[in-house]
């Protein structure tokens, strides 16, 4: 008996022209249906070009605030000269029939978006092998752009179209998903309503007033640079902001920490939210209050998701790779990154001179993570001996270590400086938060109490200090003697 030579299998991208049908069925057919389907899907998640054209059609309806049943949708379709390509009047009328039941319109926009990531997975894919096949020179970056390809994917927030302004105007593309105009009315309501207090912080709080309304909080996508001087406390003043965000908050919080261990970093965070001193708790010499104090701050910490990588040495690749799958993983809504200039660059720098190059590079990959992301990205940066010789010691942009790039890219930059580190009577218990860049608002300086036994920042204001708080700084005003 002959064998019979295989007939090999065509395999066709996944699709569903059911489901195409039943989605363009319902929106020609119910106004509900119109509004969401042209919220959740574009007319590059269609398969079939018809589809894609009729869609296009009636979301351009739906953004005109026009009515989109087969007459209309024939006759725009007739004016773009599309009517014939999708089989004419004949096929809207066959689609309107085909309609399914329209209270699962999301159901079949899901499968139909299903499909569609689907394809751009394969895409991507074979991006992704004749990019490997090509034997690139630096195959971290590779794995970098690989990565970073099926991130957005996964996202769904990747328009290679880019957005038209009225689209963001009308609230079709806008974060809020309000029109511009329905967003300011609800700002002005609510400010009547409350007034000042109920914009007091647009992005996170940072848990520091007066820092809090120069900045208004701490923004999506931005990257915040916190530079100073070894031993001024860079690390204790994210960490109080990592601590505020998550544990008084409730967000969830990412810290790489390439310094500090993870149990350094949370005995630290143990001392500062109990108010126990750090030597109390490494040496064990505590009373049964405080005892009792560190054991309910672990319990309450406990409840909260805080996620720290301390492994050392991370290339930016590395940390943008272990970045990503923290957010998709846990949704972290704050990153911290414990300091930029132990990071690495992509490629191998030979040279001292080359440095410059690395730090930009690394400073321009941050920002880019901040807005991939969308996320606040928090890093604390060192400054340049220029700053021990200047007189008052106060630093200025120029003061940002190794590269220029750095206040380029950054969206923030504070300046962290505590005087009594060059001289003890020099405000004592004092630190100055100094905003040397901000580009969505006012620049300027805040102080604040800096409580050295607890390495914790805490907010100097008077009228907002409550007398236990103001009794501790009082106390430890008392125990200075110039």
């Amino acid at each position: 008996m002959e064998n019979k030579p295989k007939i090999k299998e065509v395999r066709v991208a996944p699709h569903s022209k059911e489901s195409e049908m039943m989605v363009i069925g319902c929106m020609l057919t119910n106004i509900n249906s119109l509004n969401t389907a042209s919220d959740m899907l574009d007319d590059s998640d269609f398969y079939f070009s018809e589809h894609k054209a009729i869609f296009a059609t009636l979301k351009s309806l739906y953004k005109k605030d026009k009515p989109a049943d087969i007459h209309i949708t024939a006759e725009e379709l007739k004016r773009e000269e599309k009517l014939e390509e999708i089989g004419g009047v004949s096929y809207l009328t066959e689609l309107a029939q085909y309609a399914g039941t329209s209270a699962y319109i999301e159901e079949y926009c899901e499968i139909i978006k299903n499909k569609s990531i689907l394809r751009a997975m394969i895409q991507t894919a074979q991006e992704i092998e004749k990019s490997a096949l090509s034997e690139p020179s630096n195959v971290l970056t590779s794995l970098d752009e690989a990565q970073a390809l099926f991130f957005n994917i996964a996202r769904q927030g990747n328009n290679t179209a880019g957005m038209e302004i009225k689209d963001v105007i009308s609230g079709l593309k806008s974060e809020s998903s309000a029109p511009y105009i329905k967003e300011l009315e609800r700002r002005q309501e609510l400010f009547l309503e409350k007034g000042e207090e109920a914009f007091a912080s647009i992005g996170i709080p940072s848990g520091f007033k007066d820092l809090d309304k120069l900045l208004n909080g701490l923004a999506p996508s931005n990257l915040i640079i916190c530079a100073g001087r070894p031993a001024m406390g860079k690390t204790a003043f994210v960490l109080n902001i990592a601590e505020h965000v998550c544990f008084n908050s409730g967000m969830n919080v990412g810290f790489f920490s390439l310094e500090m261990s993870a149990d350094q970093l949370l005995h630290r965070m143990v001392c500062s939210q109990s108010g126990v001193e750090s030597e109390k708790i490494q040496k064990g010499t505590l009373n049964g209050q405080e005892y009792q104090r560190v054991a309910s701050t672990l319990n309450k910490m406990s409840e909260h998701t805080m996620i720290i990588d301390d492994q050392p040495g991370l290339s930016i690749s590395d940390l943008r790779a272990r970045a990503r799958r923290m957010k998709e993983a846990h949704n972290i809504d704050l990153l911290i990154i414990d300091y930029l200039q132990l990071l690495t660059g992509t490629a191998k720098y030979g040279h001292a001179e080359n440095r410059q190059q690395e730090i930009s590079e690394i400073s321009r990959m941050l920002k880019n993570l901040a807005r991939e992301l969308n996320i606040p990205i928090l890093t604390p940066c060192q400054l340049s001996r220029k700053v021990e010789e200047r007189t008052g010691h106060r630093p200025m942009m120029s003061d940002l270590r190794e590269s220029g790039a750095i206040e380029q890219d950054a969206d923030i930059v504070l300046f962290l400086l505590r005087r009594e580190y060059y001289d003890p009577y020099d405000k004592p218990g004092m630190a100055e938060i100094i905003i040397g860049k901000n580009r969505h608002g006012a620049v300027g300086s805040v102080e604040m109490v800096y409580k050295k036994e607890l390495a914790k920042f805490a907010n100097f204001s008077h009228d907002d200090l409550d007398e236990e708080e103001e009794a501790e700084n009082n106390t430890a005003f008392d125990a200075f003697t110039p």
